[in-house]
């Protein structure tokens, strides 16, 4: 097993990509919640500040791997990550309808969300 201690940024930018490939599609909607990204992936490196995670998620939104969206319709603030990649979001999309049986009011939000995203990638958008 390897020291966790001196995690690189790679291995916490890696983990963080993989949490949420991981964590999204099937029965799960195209896009999850970024705290709990946040308190695995600091779980996974407890010698490591969750700041080193954010940095992580901040680098990953900038390179185009993650998008990170922000919804304040509701009550509370949410804020979303998934894989910014139209054709591995589609998929997700196509997977969460394919194996859930209903969706919720959260994961309806997260559809349209990542619908969006997929259209905006692919220029399909009226923006």
């Amino acid at each position: 097993m390897s020291n966790q201690t001196d995690a690189s940024s790679k291995e916490i930018y890696d983990s963080v990509l993989g949490y949420v490939e991981h964590n999204t599609g099937g029965l799960q909607p195209p896009l999850i919640h970024e705290a709990p990204v946040i308190a695995s992936v600091s779980w996974s490196y407890p010698d490591e500040h969750p700041s080193r995670v954010r940095s992580a998620i901040a680098a990953a939104t900038s390179r185009g791997d993650l998008v990170r969206v922000t919804d304040d319709s509701g009550e509370h603030e949410r804020t979303y990550l998934g894989i910014d990649d139209p054709d591995d979001l589609e998929r997700k999309i196509q997977e969460y309808h394919d194996r859930s049986e209903r969706t919720t009011r959260s994961g309806a939000l997260r559809l349209r969300v990542a619908n969006e995203r997929v259209d905006y990638l692919r220029g399909e958008t009226d923006d």
